[in-house]
């Protein structure tokens, strides 16, 4: 970005206005390179009948919360869903300030990125997190190899997840 000169924010600002334009006059045609794992949308809109459910997300909020309401049938709440694209803040932070707006809660962050569950690893404040690594997603064998092995995280199939959801 630097090196064109282009500032984050006018390019957050610019795809999503990009996005907002192609799902005004097709949406349809947005939804459908997207899908939903089998089984996770029924999980998920059985735990927040119940449970403090948050996303946090590098999608932008509104495009979570229509992905969910149009492809898994229910609506999110939108401000339960975190987009750490349009507030700059990264994921470690974002669940320091959860854990603090809920004390004594029991916490699970689910994340199909290694890089990123290793950041959360390696933030002490966030020890109380239960850390999963999903076998499916944006991973490979060898970053799912290093997950398993690191006592901190615990590999889990897109079962066992909507499996822990439902619970």
């Amino acid at each position: 970005m630097a090196k064109w000169e282009l500032a984050r924010d006018k390019l957050v600002e610019l795809f999503g206005s990009t996005r907002d334009e192609w799902m005004a006059e097709d949406l349809q045609g947005w939804l459908a390179p997207n899908r939903m794992y089998d089984g996770l949308p029924e999980a998920l809109k059985a735990a927040v009948e119940h449970k403090e459910v948050y996303i946090v997300t590098t999608k932008q909020a509104r495009f979570t919360a229509t992905l969910l309401q149009e492809m898994a049938g229910f609506e999110f709440p939108l401000e339960k869903i975190f987009s750490t694209t349009v507030s700059g803040q990264p994921k470690t932070e974002v669940l320091e300030n959860l854990e603090g707006a809920h004390p004594g809660m029991n916490y699970m962050f689910i994340e199909d990125k290694l890089a990123t569950l290793q950041k959360v690893c390696a933030d002490s404040k966030l020890n109380r997190w239960q850390l999963l690594f999903a076998d499916w997603g944006y991973n490979t064998l060898p970053q799912r190899n290093i997950a398993s092995a690191d006592s901190r995280m615990r590999l889990v199939s897109l079962q066992e997840f909507a499996s822990m959801l439902a619970e």
